[in-house]
């Protein structure tokens, strides 16, 4: 929204100019904090903004007046638009009216909000509290309430008492300047200022103390402004040091990205203009932004390696918001896309992805070459128990539906930015068929009485239609170029089986709008519309109007194939809404509808791509059609008629009598739309209707107003063929479909040049060896010639691949399965890191942290433990709780859990905290690592916890350089009397993830620079090993190690200096790929404390595979370290043993 565009300028150039000072007292800073959060604010906050509003006006009368000032250096414009349209906002606030209607309806809307809230405990505050929420739960709601009953943050007593004006205070122009339709009061209802802050440690420190509600508030709102200043002065320096460039753009999220789309893949601006800037207007979409030489070393006009979309897609769709900025990641193993939903789109989150998407999401994701991280790693850092939780007890204190929000942020990645996928056509139609049925679901009439049922009881998000014909065609437009079909066979399928549908309402109706926006986007033209309707008039026997009867373009020798039809809807018309109560009437969604009444080619067409705006046009009397358009920017406030416009087929409007034809303007159909207009428009919701021959109403044109869509047809498929030769693959992977429209398997076929030594020794029989790398590669050896690496586009069962030899065709075929994550846990994906082209590294599903910023936890209470007991058991999932191990990855994540509770003390009958660890295998009984726990901090980020520990492995050369006072400690013999350590006993299997893990968690909270001589890059592998007496670490971050991290033992000065650092977190599972486990019988392992050394667990007793004790237990013919119970095991153990099994 523009409004809140206005208000960030304000922010920023306010903290850019030095308006803040050291401390939070400084008045200027409370009034920069006032005017950005409050509601009612002091007189002199509302001088400062006038002042300040006078000097933004002052220099941005030109864009080029902005770049030259001091906030051109940091804070830019897309387009000129976007500047002008600001200035009317910021003439506002230097003119406000403290006494005015404005400021009226401010406290009007608070007085009402207020009243609806009531007791209701709003718990959104919660995600404040990250992993400390059991703390907050009463606060919040609280803290709300008293935003709205107070107009300023949690209703804190001291800013309460600098409002002034008898305590009235005055109310804010940013707040009470509205860019609503009806110009009134328009904050959102659940507005509250202290949701965007990190208030863990202070909820954290409040669960301590018995403090009233109105105290807490107080302490919340001085760490929220300690936050927000501290924040201030960090974006201050970054702008005196040209380290941070804002360009800024007012209007539709969607327009906009489509129109980067172009820009980048056809280099440079377009002399046309192609799209609206936003609904409801007829502004021009036009990138203007970049004028003169460069003030900043940063453009908009590029590819990105981060786009955060926030939750836009609740609003505009999910599938809309990924086909719009997909293609604008730049290409690289570290750009990623972020996704973020509140609304709930069902009450299984596991479904949730899915849902939203219309398919299965690997299908999806393999489609669009872009998946989400959590399906390719099954795992994730991010806390989950705070959603969890609401989503439990949204019910209980909000509306008593089941539903409520539950906030799930999705990190998106291609799993291999370059690699195409070859598909079936009839597969490929037939999975554009069922993701068009669940976009458009909602016109299913089979559904709709389950439907209102449904949404009686409870409204999920996928209730609210968000697509049109045009989204499924950007989608296709997509696909079209990450696959290797033939398209005109997908095409001519597809359609065929959307004529032959009957499931959905208008299915039928808006074949025609599917076949224009095809054609406009460039994916695929209907014959009948690759030329004018006159010139294939006799090839598809068109019962078209003789041409002197017509005007205009429709009487033109050789009309253009698709035209725009511009109707003019009577003010009067619109009263059902203009005179309705907003709160009632919604937003609904609003078509044209083209039908022909006559003759034997009776008709209707339905049209959802429309453009509406207030205004009036002019006709051109010879042309026919429109010739000027004035627009009324008053809008549902003016007094101008509405206008529509849209794209339909040509050939259409001239069959049948010409007064046959009616053209009308109707609310979409829909239950709630039929309880709501039914009575004032009729069962067909119409608005209004007219004749095509009511030229003052009607008009054709071939463009829409001030656009020229010729020139843009040419753009699209020129960026077709751009995008479709970024994703070439030498060997592309051919994608099988099951019968559920679910890609389940990957071919890829090498060819083998003829006469080469490859092909020669496979005619003549040689061995053909394939060897899983990893859950992307396999690497295929024919007889004694050098090996090649084999890259799916999507993990697969690598190690479980099958192989097809044509040794006179000279071919090999290798098929896997799809890898999805809770198949087979042993984290492959997840901990993976990328060698980037500069040798540098990247995680690639792990998120960097700044352990250092990070508040640290000094001392745990007994209050802590509730909710820190909490936090270990999320990392349970509803198939795997937390509990003593029954295979490698519980045992894995057990001990994991182990680890964090031993340290924090929060086990059952401890209280002392420990710091040193010890990691000891079982297949060799000998000592593998130690980790010395500094500290825990919170993760202000993710809402969670985070260790800060120091690792250190072992190899029995390290073991035996160390001398014997560290070998006895390491072997806790005999055991010391003070700082002693726990040794953690692990098999085979959770010893390999440890080891497989330990770069990423290095990788994480790195520092220091990696050395010319990173035995990562001489080895070109990352761990350098798994096995269970080599080091997986290279060897650049060892001993850099703070002086305040030391440890009482004498052992410490001879380890420290192969310590690494390393962040150690819970690991929890996906929401949308898993169920988690319940939270109210969280962390069953407290139950059983981990065996200290001298209790040591007998690891010759258990089984390194199904880790139960047994007393004939049989070692590994091959390695002999390896030791199971039964065949079975040994079995089920073998896909990942005989990756590390040494013959």
């Amino acid at each position: 929204m523009l409004i809140n565009e206005a208000r960030n300028v304000v922010l920023l150039t306010l903290i850019a100019e030095g308006q803040l000072h050291s401390t939070v007292d400084s008045a200027k800073t409370q009034s920069t904090w006032n005017l950005f959060y409050h509601m009612l604010i002091a007189a002199n906050d509302l001088e400062l903004l006038r002042e300040h509003s006078a000097k933004l006006l002052s220099v941005s009368e030109s864009l080029e007046a902005w770049l030259d000032s001091s906030y051109g250096k940091f804070l830019q414009f897309t387009n000129r638009d976007t500047l002008k349209d600001l200035r009317q906002y910021w003439t506002q606030y230097r003119t406000f009216d403290a006494a005015g209607q404005a400021a009226t309806d401010l406290r009007d809307g608070l007085s009402q909000n207020i009243k609806k809230i009531g007791q209701t405990n709003m718990i959104n505050g919660l995600r404040s509290a990250g992993a400390c929420w059991p703390n907050a739960f009463k606060t919040v709601g609280h803290v709300f309430r008293e935003y709205w009953g107070t107009g300023v943050a949690a209703g804190n007593s001291e800013d309460r008492k600098r409002l002034g004006n008898g305590g009235k205070g005055f109310a804010n122009p940013m707040f009470a300047i509205s860019s609503a339709p009806s110009g009134k009061f328009a904050v959102h209802y659940g507005a509250e200022p202290l949701v965007g802050f990190h208030l863990a440690e202070t909820f954290r420190s409040l669960g301590t103390e018995n403090l009233d509600l109105a105290t807490q508030s107080n302490r919340l709102v001085q760490a929220a402004k300690d936050e927000f200043t501290q924040w201030c002065r960090v974006f201050g320096d970054a702008v005196n040091a040209q380290r941070v460039c804002i360009q800024l753009f007012f209007g539709e999220a969607l327009n906009f990205c489509h129109e980067l789309q172009l820009e980048l893949a056809l280099g440079g601006q377009a002399d046309h203009a192609r799209a609206y800037t936003r609904p409801w207007s007829l502004q021009p979409l036009r990138l203007d932004g970049n004028v003169g030489p460069p003030v900043s070393p940063w453009t908009f006009l590029d590819y990105f390696n981060v786009i955060d979309t926030s939750n836009l897609g609740d609003h505009v769709g999910l599938i809309n918001m990924i086909t719009a900025t997909a293609p604008l990641l730049r290409p690289q193993p570290i750009s990623v896309l972020y996704t973020e939903s509140l609304l709930a789109v069902s009450n299984d989150t596991t479904t949730t992805l899915s849902t939203a998407l219309g398919s299965d999401v690997v299908t999806f994701s393999i489609l669009m070459g872009l998946a989400p991280s959590g399906v390719l790693s099954g795992i994730t850092l991010e806390g989950v128990g705070t959603e969890s939780m609401m989503q439990k007890l949204a019910g209980q204190t909000e509306s008593g539906r089941p539903q409520g929000q539950y906030r799930l942020r999705v990190r998106w990645k291609a799993p291999n930015a370059t690699a195409r996928v070859q598909v079936d056509s009839n597969d490929l139609a037939a999975w554009f068929l069922a993701i068009y049925k669940r976009m458009f679901t909602h016109e299913d009439m089979s559904t709709l009485f389950s439907r209102v049922t449904h949404m009686q009881e409870t409204h999920y998000s996928t209730d609210m239609p968000r697509y049109t014909r045009a989204a499924l065609v950007a989608l296709m437009r997509v696909v079209k170029t990450r696959t290797l079909t033939d398209w005109d066979r997908v095409m001519d399928k597809f359609l065929g089986l959307v004529e032959t549908d009957r499931t959905l309402l208008v299915g039928s109706n808006s074949l025609q709008e599917l076949n224009v926006h095809l054609a406009l986007y460039g994916v695929w033209t209907l014959p009948v519309l690759a030329e004018g309707p006159r010139q294939v008039e006799g090839q598809f026997n068109l019962p078209l109007r003789p041409r002197k009867n017509e005007r205009g373009i429709l009487g033109q020798a050789n009309p253009p194939p698709i035209v725009y039809v511009v109707m003019s809807i009577p003010r009067r018309s619109l009263r059902p809404f203009t005179e309705g109560d907003p709160n009632i009437m919604g937003t609904p969604g609003l078509h044209l509808s083209i039908k022909q009444q006559f003759g034997p080619t009776q008709y209707e067409n339905c049209f959802f791509s429309i453009h509406c705006c207030f205004g009036r046009f002019r006709l051109d009397g010879q042309a026919g059609e429109p010739s000027t358009f004035e627009e009324d920017h008053q809008g549902w406030r003016g007094s101008a008629d509405l206008f529509v416009a849209c794209a339909v087929p040509t050939f259409g409007l001239l069959m049948g009598p010409r007064n046959g034809l009616k053209v009308s303007l109707a609310v979409n159909t829909s239950p709630e739309n039929q309880m709501r207009f039914a009575k004032k428009l009729g069962q067909l919701l119409i608005i209004f209707e007219t004749s095509l021959e009511n030229e003052q109403r009607v008009s054709i044109s071939t463009d829409p107003p001030h656009l020229e869509t010729r020139s843009s047809m040419t753009d699209q498929q020129k960026w077709l063929q751009a995008l479709s030769t970024q994703h070439n693959a030498k060997e592309p992977a051919f994608a099988s479909f099951d019968g559920h429209h679910k890609i389940n398997k990957l071919q890829i076929r090498t060819m083998l040049a003829k006469e080469s030594e490859e092909s020669r020794a496979l005619a003549s029989g040689a061995s053909v060896v394939v060897y899983p790398i990893d859950l992307f590669t396999v690497r295929l050896t024919i007889g004694n010639m050098p090996g090649r690496n084999i890259s799916f586009p999507f993990p697969v069962q690598s190690y479980n691949s099958k192989t097809r030899v044509a040794r006179q065709s000279s071919w090999v075929e290798i098929e896997a399965a799809i890898h999805v994550a809770p198949q087979k846990d042993s984290f492959d994906t997840w901990t993976h890191i990328t060698f980037l082209l500069d040798q540098s590294l990247a995680l690639d599903y792990i998120p960097r942290v700044n352990l250092d910023i990070q508040p640290v936890m000094k001392s745990i209470t007994q209050y802590d433990r509730i909710w820190l007991g909490e936090v270990i058991g999320a990392m349970g999932t509803e198939r795997k709780p937390i509990k003593r191990p029954e295979n490698s990855e519980t045992n894995f994540k057990y001990f994991l859990a182990v680890l964090f509770a031993t340290f924090m003390g929060i086990l059952p009958g401890e209280n002392a905290r420990i710091q040193n660890f010890i990691l000891h295998s079982k297949s060799t009984d000998q000592p593998h690592a130690f980790i010395f726990v500094k500290t825990l901090h919170h993760d202000l980020d993710l809402g969670s916890i985070i260790l800060d520990a120091y690792i250190m492995p072992l190899t029995m050369t390290r073991f035996e350089a160390l001398g014997a006072t560290a070998q006895q400690f390491l072997q806790q013999s005999p055991a010391p009397k003070t700082n002693p350590a726990v040794t953690l006993y692990l098999n085979n299997e959770a010893t390999i993830l440890w080891k497989r893990l330990l770069p990423a968690l290095a990788e994480r909270c790195r520092t220091w620079q990696h050395k010319d001589t990173c035995e990562y890059r001489k080895e070109g592998k990352i761990p350098l090993s798994v096995d269970v007496d080599e080091n997986p670490l290279c060897s650049c971050g060892e001993g850099i190690v703070p002086p305040d991290s030391t440890n009482d033992n004498t052992e410490w000065e001879l380890m420290v200096k192969y310590m690494t650092r390393t962040a150690i977190a819970p690991i929890f599972p996906v929401p949308y790929v898993e169920a988690t486990a319940d939270l109210h019988d969280h962390f069953s392992a407290t139950r059983s404390a981990p065996q200290p050394a001298s209790q040591p667990i007998n690891p010759a007793s258990l089984c390194d595979n199904c880790n139960k004790p047994s007393t004939q237990l049989k070692n590994c013919a091959a390695c002999g370290k390896a030791k199971y119970c039964s065949k079975d095991c040994q079995r089920t153990a073998w896909k990942t043993h005989k990756l590390q099994c040494k013959k």
